[in-house]
């Protein structure tokens, strides 16, 4: 009897299908397992960065640091680590940085590594308004000419626990948790494009991180590319906010008798406070994303 020592045709690829249909199912499953590990790595990033914070504000008054460098630059000495303030799934960088130290002021300090860092300082509900972790914008007294945003005391605050310090950011070349910042570098136009696919992890004032759903959308005066992002959770736009009762649009900004333009002059109605974002933001049409959008419009897939 003759011993066959070799597979057939059709018994190799009967083995070839079965070795796709197992590729198949297992590489989105590996898929999703290295998302989710980054994703647990970047709230954990998040939840250092809140609780520094919170070791900087102590050893400041309570005073959370103003914007005259990057937010890195003050808390990189509670944290010694340059890699707590980046989130692995951003690898984006401006080309001109020289991944000096985050300790040295003059360096390219919001570029660890030359990688931009994936969190942002809260402004405030709507760009350079104040109402955030600093107050408006306003002349610096130690610059003449120029403006500063001062920081916030934490006695200020009127909930800690649903204040917000810190969110995932896109924004550059300073990076911000304002929501017309958010987006800068995000390319799409889908909610279930963003990173994590929206599942955006947060620090508040009280030292805890969370994640919390993100709605998108384009078409917003001032925002970076026209985009915004703000939790699905509408009635949590005011977390933005140190009280509710802040104005986060006056007309034109006068500080000791003299005008500051903030450059977002006309975003929301003369005398909108944050209470008032909510229902603002819930009257926002729902369509295909589009770089052509006017009016504020949310993403509806």
């Amino acid at each position: 009897m003759k011993l066959r020592n070799a597979f057939t045709l059709i018994e190799l690829l009967v083995v070839i299908a079965i070795i796709a249909i197992l590729a198949a199912i297992l590489f989105p499953v590996f898929a999703q397992a290295k998302t989710a590990a980054k994703k647990t790595t970047v709230l954990s990033n998040m939840k250092q960065v809140g609780l520094a914070q919170l070791m900087y504000n102590n050893d400041n008054d309570d005073n959370f640091n103003n914007i005259a460098h990057d937010w890195t630059f003050y808390l990189y000495p509670y944290t010694k680590s340059e890699a707590l303030f980046l989130d692995p799934s951003r690898n984006d960088a401006d080309g001109g940085c020289n991944a000096s130290n985050l300790a040295d002021a003059n360096s390219d300090h919001d570029e660890p590594g030359c990688k931009y860092v994936g969190f942002g300082y809260n402004w405030g509900p709507v760009l350079r308004r104040g109402g955030g972790l600093v107050q408006r914008q306003q002349p610096d007294p130690n610059s003449p000419g120029n403006f500063v945003l001062p920081g916030l005391n934490a006695g200020q605050i009127v909930t800690p626990a649903e204040m917000i310090t810190y969110v995932l950011s896109r924004d550059t070349p300073r990076i911000t948790g304002t929501p017309g910042f958010l987006l800068c570098t995000y390319p799409g136009f889908t909610n279930s494009g963003l990173p994590y696919a929206g599942q955006y992890p947060f620090a508040y004032a009280d030292g805890h991180a969370k994640s919390n759903q993100m709605a998108a959308g384009n078409g917003m005066p001032g925002a970076e590319k026209g985009k915004f992002a703000v939790t699905a959770n509408l009635d949590k736009i005011t977390n933005w906010c140190y009280d509710p009762s802040v104005l986060v649009d006056v007309s034109g900004n006068v500080h000791n008798g003299m005008n500051v333009p903030d450059g977002e002059e006309g975003i929301f109605p003369t005398g909108t406070k944050c209470s008032d974002l909510p229902a603002i933001f819930k009257s926002f049409p729902h369509g295909a994303g589009s770089s052509s959008l006017s009016t504020p419009t949310f993403w509806t897939n």
